[in-house]
This record gives C-alpha cells, structure tokens and sequence, in this order.
C-alpha cells in the first residue's frame, strides 16, 4: 500500500473531488467523517488532511450545497413513509375485502356441499 503523503498545495481538482465526495457522501445519509476517509484514499491525503481543508476552506464554498442535501434524505424518508403507509393502507382494505369474499364463498360452499349430500343420500335411499 502506498504510503500517505503531505501535500501543501491542494489544487482546484483536489478541492472539487473533495467536495463532490463529502456532498456525495452526506446526500446518501452518511456522516462527513466518512466522507474524509473515502477522499483520503482517493486523493491520497490522510482523512485530517482533507477535514482541514473541508473545515477551512471549502464549507464556506459548499455549505448551502450541504445543507440542502442533508435535508433531501428526510425529506424522501418521509415521502417512503406515506407512499408506505398508504400502501399498507391499501392492502388492509384489499385483505378485508378478500376475507369478507372468502367467508361468502365458504358458506355458499357449504350450502352446495349439504345440497349435495343430500342428493346423494336420496339417490342411495331409491333402487335405481
């Protein structure tokens, strides 16, 4: 494994690939820390290194970006949620309407299966 260097100079393609993981990262419910370890091994920086530069520099660059992002989870939690909620909703009702239909057809069922029974009893009782 390559060994971790110090760089001074980040360049602009250094700074965007850091924001892009760190907004990336927290867009998909993930903390910034695990933002800083994945763009360590990317850019080859140790995860101090690009915490620093996030926390210094660039946060003031892309802190709008980040904050929208960090609310767009929750936001589509809660969208999951209802369109959950509805469809269980939705199921319930269909089961109750399926139990209902199902203990019709079992008393027609018994009715057909005693008619039955019957005509059969006569049929044995009577010499054909």
């Amino acid at each position: 494994m390559e060994q971790k260097r110090r760089k001074d100079q980040w360049t602009i393609a250094d700074d965007e690939k850091l924001a892009e993981i760190v907004i990336q990262t927290v867009q998909n419910g993930r903390t910034q820390l695990e933002a800083f370890e994945q763009a360590a091994q990317e850019l080859n920086r140790t995860k101090q290194a690009c915490g620093f530069r996030w926390n210094k520099t660039l946060r003031a660059q892309y802190g709008q970006v980040l904050n929208s992002v960090r609310k767009r989870p929750k936001q589509l939690m809660r969208s999951h949620l209802k369109l959950a909620l509805s469809s269980f909703e939705e199921l319930t009702e269909a089961y109750n309407e399926l139990e209902m239909k199902y203990s019709e057809l079992q008393s027609e069922y018994d009715k057909i299966s005693k008619w039955l029974q019957q005509g059969v009893a006569l049929t044995k009782g009577k010499p054909s």
